[in-house]
């Protein structure tokens, strides 16, 4: 009796792979949505909603509105002399006062000199800092992690928030939606 090879064909058959042009921005999309998907669950609770506005003093001796109404959408950088994220951000930070509207907040960084020597050691001097030595304005929108980033709208709606290590592009990208949505109503 013979025995046909067709019927008794045992080997497997390897699988077919995606090619690595498709294999690899999917794997680096998957760590991406993962990665985002840690922050949000670790990170703190931000502020949501409409803010008062609050009334503070930057070095300068200038009165700004943190929150509330405004002429234009806002973004309030919580940072910190301290922090090496911040330390990263904040050069890009400098670009981004010539078109939009941008306050910072020296969180628990010393007292005015302290900060001033940071900006001026950094070539920070061009942006609006309101020095927070205490943490009572940090504390007030329930930021406790440097860099905070909050976005409010023109009604002064915290719009869009978030913690640690951002982009210019997504910074600008936020500011841009938060423009347009205000130019639609």
């Amino acid at each position: 009796m013979t025995t046909n090879q067709n019927d008794d064909d045992t080997t497997v058959k390897p699988k077919r792979r995606l090619p690595r042009w498709v294999r690899w921005p999917l794997e680096a999309l998957v760590f991406i949505a993962a990665l985002l998907a840690v922050q949000a669950w670790l990170g703190p609770d931000l502020p949501e909603g409409e803010i008062p506005g609050m009334a503070v003093q930057d070095l300068d001796d200038r009165e700004l509105t943190i929150g509330g109404p405004a002429d234009e959408p806002t973004v309030v950088v919580f940072w910190a002399t301290w922090c090496g994220y911040c330390d990263l951000e904040m050069p890009w930070l400098v670009d981004l006062v010539d078109d939009h509207r941008v306050i910072t907040v020296a969180m628990q960084s010393g007292d005015a000199a302290t900060v001033r020597d940071h900006m001026r050691e950094n070539d920070l001097e061009k942006l609006p800092v309101v020095n927070d030595p205490d943490g009572q304005i940090a504390a007030s929108l329930g930021v406790n992690v440097t860099p905070t980033f909050l976005f409010f709208d023109q009604t002064g709606r915290v719009a869009h928030s978030t913690t640690g290590l951002t982009s210019p592009w997504g910074v600008r990208l936020r500011m841009w939606w938060m423009n347009r949505a205000g130019n639609i109503d």
